[in-house]
């Protein structure tokens, strides 16, 4: 879907959701080739910058709540192509960022971009204060019980943080080379938006490997309490196993085709037996509670 903002120094061409008409005329009425559009195609491709012969390609990754990929916290590619006169964004999922940017933010295509820049940015910043939210709440609900599923909940989570600081810094990357392009950074309000820019990157960056670390202790954490709890439950079925054998054994022994003691009064036998087990079991038992293994 084409949504075209006439601006005072530049035209804005928004396309979201794109269908094969849309890439058909980003090709023939913007002139956009093909390898530019199959890389706008490309969910994974990644940060960059490029100069092509008649406009530049800017691809920067936002995160997006997935709900079509394997890890719902996820990020998308956003293309945003640029000419004398026009900015292009193309995104294969609808970015809802692009609706904050106000007009008064949109003064000159310079500034606007590295408005995106900014915003994305702060929408990561948003995005992991969420994802810590989740964390929290998975555990709180592992130390009441360890469950699959939280664990699960955590493992999507660090994946999100791995996806996170690789897009984070690819487009810290890409903020770097459009510094070095001579004449995008001119003006004062354009290095004011890119300083802040890189500042809310850094602190992206720092809030995933802080987050991050959390999430490895607590993973850590759950994984030693998990491998405490079946070491004493094997210790338990272990003891278990010996006092259920006691009696096994006597009885055995005691039905063997053999003269035994008191064979010829088998109530006494059965009473000094039935005696001997219960005060081995009891034994057993008492060294098993004294010791906390049960």
């Amino acid at each position: 879907m084409f949504v075209t903002e006439k601006l005072k120094t530049f035209s804005w061409i928004n396309v979201g959701n794109p269908d094969h008409n849309d890439f058909e005329k980003l090709q023939h009425d913007y002139k956009i080739d093909e390898d530019t559009i199959s890389d706008i195609l490309d969910p994974d491709e990644q940060p960059r910058f490029e100069v092509e012969d008649d406009y530049k390609v800017i691809i920067v990754r936002f995160p997006i709540i997935n709900h079509e990929n394997d890890t719902l916290w996820h990020t998308e590619p956003l293309s945003i192509i640029y000419t004398s006169n026009r900015v292009i964004t193309v995104c294969r999922k609808r970015c809802d960022l692009l609706d904050k940017i106000k007009r008064s933010e949109k003064t000159s295509r310079e500034e606007f971009i590295l408005n995106i820049m900014y915003y994305i940015a702060e929408s990561y910043l948003r995005m992991l204060k969420e994802l810590n939210k989740r964390v929290l709440a998975s555990k709180r609900m592992l130390q009441e019980r360890i469950r699959k599923k939280e664990l699960m909940d955590l493992l999507e989570v660090e994946n999100s943080y791995t996806l996170y600081m690789a897009g984070i810094k690819g487009n810290v990357a890409v903020l770097d080379k459009l510094e070095k392009v001579r004449g995008f950074v001119k003006t004062d309000e354009a290095k004011e938006l890119a300083e802040d820019a890189r500042i809310e990157l850094a602190q992206a960056t720092e809030v995933v490997a802080t987050y991050g670390k959390m999430l490895k202790a607590i993973k850590e954490t759950f994984e030693s309490v998990i491998n405490m709890d079946s070491n004493t439950n094997i210790n338990r079925l272990t003891i278990w196993n010996i006092i259920l054998v006691i009696p096994t054994v006597i009885v055995g022994y005691y039905g063997m085709n053999m003269y035994l003691p008191f064979a010829d009064n088998p109530h006494t036998a059965t009473t000094i037996f039935i005696g001997i087990m219960v005060l081995l079991i009891g034994f057993a038992l008492f060294n098993a509670v004294r010791k906390r293994i049960i």
